[in-house]
């Protein structure tokens, strides 16, 4: 599977989970809400909130630095749409380690994932 596969099966549906349980922890938001702020069905937020997701999904969750997360999520909360492709885009690049075409990377954050 190469980088932009494992990034659509696993890695974006992971990143989602990640906000989509941070979202729900922190600001109590309803599913819908969740699902508008991330551009999916609410089923989807469903799913993630219910842990009704594969195991690949489950295990690439696993890597996701909630540091990062944190870091990004109150403008998140707030519907800021390039912090949320900000931080969609370094969880993917720092877990696949590879360049893409829509890469809103955290340029600090992508080179300590380049020294590690």
């Amino acid at each position: 599977m190469n980088g932009y596969e494992r990034a659509t099966k696993e890695v974006v549906p992971a990143a989602r989970l990640a906000i989509a349980r941070e979202l729900k922890a922190r600001y109590n938001m309803t599913e819908g809400n969740i699902a508008k702020i991330l551009g999916v069905a609410q089923a989807a937020v469903s799913k993630y909130l219910n842990g009704n997701y594969s195991e690949t999904v489950s295990a690439a969750a696993g890597h996701i630095s909630m540091e990062l997360v944190n870091r990004h999520i109150e403008q998140i909360a707030k519907g800021n749409q390039e912090e949320l492709k900000k931080l969609v885009c370094t969880i993917c690049w720092t877990m696949n380690r590879f360049d893409c075409r829509f890469s809103g990377a955290d340029a600090a954050v992508a080179e300590k994932a380049k020294e590690a």
